[in-house]
């Protein structure tokens, strides 16, 4: 067995599938893992790929006697896997921001008519509209090299930069966590300036929720970027750091406090 094949065993805890499921798959032809000398399966990076597209199909409804790994290309399938979850986090948003109505009319002492009660903690449709998804807008003079600073020290995820007639980036994206940042041109025409133009004054900044807020500082510094302080404790419950991106925006990256890691405490 080769550095980069798995057993059936470590495929399916590192996936969560059970190897029964596994061996389904086989039987219908949708993976064809391959085979060691002592007749034991052997999945490679292509019979991985096609459990990923299996798994993928399975999850956007497709019946499992129309399967077909072969059909689409990878980059069509995550993109309506990525336009399903979207639908999903905007069901939930909804239905969450209804039982959070609910209970701040408990609080109040206000209670809903049971029948209301009963609608909006099942998240039934209603006809307010609620806000579904977040986004951040951040000016930025050069967004092609904001987007690649902003992957390459704060380590976020890239998104799409788009571009107009002329061939110059009118607009970047990266993702952060469960959001998304808007990299925005400067336009003047609505008082959208870079804090470069503003000599670094600000009227907000922007916090992150990381799992290790030292080790993402210890990144971030390293790269030379400039740090307003480094983590410390502070007194709203988190342990916390603030720096400046290439063009001024301050960020604070952040971790519960009682989520910290404490060290390793083996004597």
């Amino acid at each position: 067995m080769t550095d980069n094949e798995l057993t059936i065993g470590e495929v399916a805890r590192r996936t969560g599938l059970t190897e029964r499921t596994l061996r389904y798959y086989e039987e219908l032809g949708l993976v064809t893992p391959g085979r060691d000398s002592g007749s034991r399966r052997r999945y490679d990076s292509a019979a991985l790929d096609r459990l990923y597209r299996v798994r993928l199909l399975r999850d956007l409804g497709t019946p499992l006697a129309e399967v077909d790994p072969a059909a689409g290309d990878l980059a069509s399938l995550t993109r309506r896997h990525l336009a399903e979850l979207d639908a999903r986090l905007a069901v939930l948003a909804r239905q969450r921001e209804r039982v959070r109505a609910v209970e701040d009319r408990l609080l109040s002492g206000n209670a809903p008519a049971d029948s209301a009660l009963l609608d909006l903690l099942a998240g039934l449709a209603g006809a307010e509209q609620v806000p579904t998804r977040r986004i951040t807008l951040l000016v930025y003079r050069d967004l092609v090299g904001a987007h690649t600073w902003l992957v390459e020290v704060f380590g976020f995820a890239p998104g799409g930069l788009t571009y107009d007639e002329s061939g110059r980036v009118v607009h970047g994206e990266v993702h952060v966590g469960d959001g998304v940042i808007w990299l925005h041109r400067e336009a003047p025409e609505h008082r959208l300036l870079s804090p470069l133009a503003t000599g670094g004054a600000l009227t907000a900044s922007l916090a992150v929720a990381v799992d290790d807020v030292d080790a993402h500082h210890e990144r971030v510094a390293a790269t030379g970027a400039s740090v307003d302080y480094p983590p410390v404790d502070q007194p709203y419950g988190f342990r916390e750091y603030s720096a400046r991106d290439l063009e001024g925006h301050l960020w604070s990256f952040q971790t519960p406090i009682s989520s910290t890691p404490q060290g390793d405490t083996d004597e």
